[in-house]
């Protein structure tokens, strides 16, 4: 016998009003720096975590912030984009902070972050795109962010 506790679930009552039939991307909005971020990207596909260069200059910081790093990427449409450098920020993915390193790129795009598996992993995160939530354990309890409405 198995017994499983702190497990994360999802359940039909949870779907959203489309239904099972939607295609809609899965975005949350996060803190950084005291500014609301919304358009935040949340794809278990990625290998990376991706911040833009207009979403860094957005918040206002130091571009001499983001160390060099070098990395050949391929975008959704299979271009090929230069990794401008990666930089460490702060999020806030509420009630809790993460240090998230970031990979950031200059492209323009619908989103202005990307959370990937890096992130996911390391908050023990869970997304259902289909339930369009986030669900994450913090403190003994089971923490769920919607995605924000299209």
């Amino acid at each position: 016998m198995v017994l499983a506790t702190n497990q994360i679930s999802f359940t039909d009552e949870e779907l959203p009003p489309e239904g099972r039939g939607h295609t809609l991307p899965m975005h949350i909005i996060v803190r950084c720096k005291d500014m609301i971020i919304s358009k935040v990207l949340i794809d278990n596909g990625s290998t990376l975590n991706v911040c833009l260069i207009s979403t860094i200059e957005q918040l206002n910081m130091d571009t001499s912030l983001i160390r060099p790093y070098t990395m050949i990427i391929r975008a959704f449409d299979g271009t090929l984009l230069e990794v401008q450098g990666e930089i460490e920020l702060t999020i806030g993915v509420n009630p809790r902070f993460f240090v998230v390193i970031f990979q950031v790129i200059k492209v323009d795009s619908l989103y202005n972050m990307l959370l990937g598996r890096p992130w996911l992993h390391s908050a023990g995160a869970v997304a259902s795109t289909l339930h369009r939530r986030l669900k994450y354990p913090f403190e003994d309890q089971m923490i769920t962010v919607m995605a924000e409405k299209p």
